[in-house]
């Protein structure tokens, strides 16, 4: 909410605030209408509309859904249901296809029409990744704001998966050795990140949050603690019709059911895996060997921009088999995956004769500095192993695969040939290091996503806002040349 207030305050903008679900309509009580232009409320539209949907027989709801893919620019909803990590849960056809049919109704509600100074954009949600999908097409400016592989920066992705805004053109210009104040910043930070970095290696703040803290018992309990504080006063802050909503939309389970089934019994289990054989054992680094982190799934990591290889056993199975002779691939699961997979999942992995499975415990960084090569999905470590001058396969789309010395793969025939190739032949370069860590600083905008309690004490809280909307306000400017801003509107 001090988001809302900062571009009031910044940008001279009110905010129209979209609200998908029953939580959300409590969190937009907190502002007025000096800040907000008005409140769009998904739960208010499902109320309306569900009823008269459910009527409709099913070719009905399919010939509507088509009309109105068409007037937004959309070929299909199929992709986006599977990125949307609550409804891809629901199997019944009659009330998933009804679903749609809402969906798409709303968000062409929201965007055929309308006009906005822009849209800030999300894809974790069957209906954010409809209006990142059709926004541009309708005359739109997207922006779409997430934490940077960088401390404490932003950056913003846009309508299509790849490179961030402005990426390519922040490289080519300092390539060239331009001299304009940005890029000459840009150069600067960069050197002082690499040599940082590169003299002791270490985690964004976010990354150590979701992952190393696990490890930690005290820290554990602490955020039990919390948790159980919040859902305990949740009623005092909620009401019934919110929550009501909120279940019969299928965004929650019954209270208390995600605190149990997302925490604690994971917390459990990963107590006990670590505890079994493969995890006690020291895995050699000695000799040849690749290493790839399994990512967090389902996320929007790997439901989006590595759709095509969200099956991480399938990914790891192939990609063990087109490996040179004599290299072992070395996985390492996600810390926040531990206990939400299967112990026979990491039995199934050592099935393969050159795979071996390496505990969450043993550092990143001591395998990239031992391994010959690093594996991705879209993962934080092919990043660090590009900027540590080690060759990167990456098979997802992320920013970093775009970059000289990295090896973007598609599942193929010839695909152990292209690796073959690529690594006897792989040089480091530091000036491609240099110029593309320079051109992601030159992308990016530091700042945090004002997570308040998360990256951000409440003592920065309007500092890191104000920033927020400076930050929103650079990336839109990027976007004038495909839309001419009308600073008026």
């Amino acid at each position: 909410m001090s988001i809302v207030r900062s571009f009031r305050r910044n940008l001279n903008r009110k905010t129209v605030a979209v609200v998908l679900s029953g939580q959300g309509l409590e969190y937009v009580r907190s502002l007025d209408e000096t800040v907000l232009s008005k409140v769009v409320s998904f739960p208010d539209y499902y109320r309306e509309n569900s009823p008269v949907i459910r009527e409709l027989d099913d070719q009905e709801i399919l010939d509507q859904s088509r009309e109105v893919e068409a007037q937004l620019g959309v070929s299909s909803v199929n992709p986006y249901h599977y990125y949307d990590r609550d409804l891809r849960k629901n199997g019944d056809w009659n009330h998933v296809i009804r679903r749609h049919l809402l969906n798409l109704r709303f968000v062409a509600k929201l965007l055929v029409d309308a006009r906005y100074y822009f849209v800030r954009g999300e894809n974790v949600t069957h209906i954010g990744c409809l209006i990142q999908q059709a926004a541009h097409g309708l005359g739109h400016r997207y922006i779409r704001p997430s934490n940077a592989r960088l401390p404490n920066r932003l950056e913003f992705g846009s309508r299509i998966l790849g490179p961030n805004c402005g990426m390519e053109a922040a490289y080519d210009r300092i390539r060239s050795g331009a001299t304009d104040d940005t890029t000459k910043k840009a150069v600067e930070q960069a050197d002082q990140w690499l040599a940082s970095f590169l003299d002791n290696p270490s985690q964004p703040s976010w990354a150590l949050r979701n992952s190393r803290t696990r490890l930690h018992l005290s820290k554990r309990v602490y955020q039990y603690a919390q948790i159980g504080l919040q859902r305990a006063t949740r009623p005092l802050r909620q009401s019934r019709d919110a929550r009501r909503f909120d279940r019969e939309a299928r965004m929650t389970g019954f209270p208390g059911a995600n605190f149990v089934n997302q925490m604690l019994l994971p917390d459990l289990r990963r107590m006990l895996h670590l505890r079994r054989s493969i995890f006690r054992r020291a895995v050699s680094m000695e000799g040849d060997f690749v290493y790839m982190p399994l990512q967090y799934s389902p996320e929007i990591s790997t439901l989006v921009y590595g759709y095509r290889y969200e099956d991480q056993m399938n990914l790891v199975r192939t990609l063990a088999a087109y490996l040179p002779t004599g290299c072992r691939l070395l996985v390492k699961d996600h810390m926040s995956m531990m206990g939400r997979r299967p112990y026979a999942f990491y039995k199934e992995l050592e099935s393969f004769y050159n795979v071996q499975v390496v505990s969450p415990s043993v550092s990143t960084f001591e395998l990239l500095n031992k391994c010959r090569a690093v594996a991705t999905n879209t993962g934080t470590p092919g990043w660090e192993g590009f900027v540590m001058g080690k060759p990167v396969l990456v098979f997802g789309d992320v920013f970093y695969r775009y970059f000289p010395n990295v090896l973007g793969l598609e599942f193929s025939q010839d695909m152990g040939e292209k690796i073959r190739s690529y690594l006897d032949n792989f040089k480091a370069d530091e000036t491609v290091i240099r110029n593309c860590v320079a051109s992601y600083f030159a992308s990016t905008y530091g700042c945090t996503m004002v997570d308040i309690g998360e990256d951000t004490p409440p003592d920065k809280v309007e500092e890191q806002a104000d920033l927020f909307a400076e930050a929103c306000r650079w990336a839109v400017e990027s976007l004038e040349d495909d839309f001419p801003i009308d600073w008026e509107h």
